[in-house]
């Protein structure tokens, strides 16, 4: 098991959580329609000026809660999967080094995991705030856990809701280590569980 410490101090999370979010909702709605519900949904700020720099955990945490409030769980989870999806395709372009990009996919998957998860480990303060990720990589791929997600914090349900860090892991996993990899979040703690745990196959 490898794992991250707990954030000290502020918990701070990386602007794309936002940015991503907001523009998930802009490819169903439109610019000017998403502006009009992030103010209706107590969003204001956002729909006046979007982060450039580190958040306060507690600004997506907020936003992920207004928006399923407005329009239920499960089309919060669709908005919420694309902007994994973007987030992750923001990192690939912008934060991952292009040899990365050659060498990873050459290597045998197990060791690729192994390397690719640990770097994730290293920076998991950028996206998991006071949450605590940890992994352990098998031979049939990895087991992810976050805990204390931000994605679902003080949320209770029936089954796993995490659609941001799902999305977010695998489009992110896929090319850099094997692109038939599925990651499935198979318990989250909205349902009571410690932790939220995604299967990497």
């Amino acid at each position: 098991m490898h794992a991250t410490p707990r954030a000290v101090g502020a918990a701070r999370i990386g602007p794309n959580s936002i940015i991503q979010t907001v523009g998930a909702i802009e490819e169903e709605r439109g610019y000017k329609a998403t502006r009009s519900f992030l103010r209706e949904i107590g969003q204001d700020a956002f729909a006046e000026q979007l982060p450039t720099t580190m958040i306060d955990e507690v600004a997506f945490i907020s936003l992920i809660g207004a928006i399923r409030t407005e329009l239920g769980v499960e089309a919060a989870g669709r908005i919420l999967a694309r902007s994994g999806e973007r987030t992750a395709d923001y990192l690939l372009a912008h934060r991952i080094p292009a040899p990365a990009h050659v060498v990873l996919p050459r290597l045998p998957r197990r060791l690729g995991l192994n390397l690719l998860l640990k770097a994730i480990s290293g920076h998991a303060w950028t996206f998991a705030g006071t949450g605590r990720f940890s992994y352990t990589v098998d031979a049939k791929g990895a087991i992810l856990s976050l805990a204390d997600s931000p994605e679902c914090r003080g949320m209770t349900a029936t089954q796993p809701i995490c659609r941001y860090y799902e999305s977010c892991f695998q489009t992110l996993l896929r090319p850099l280590i094997d692109q038939r990899l599925v990651v499935r979040e198979v318990a989250c703690a909205a349902q009571g569980n410690e932790a939220c745990v995604f299967e990497v196959r």
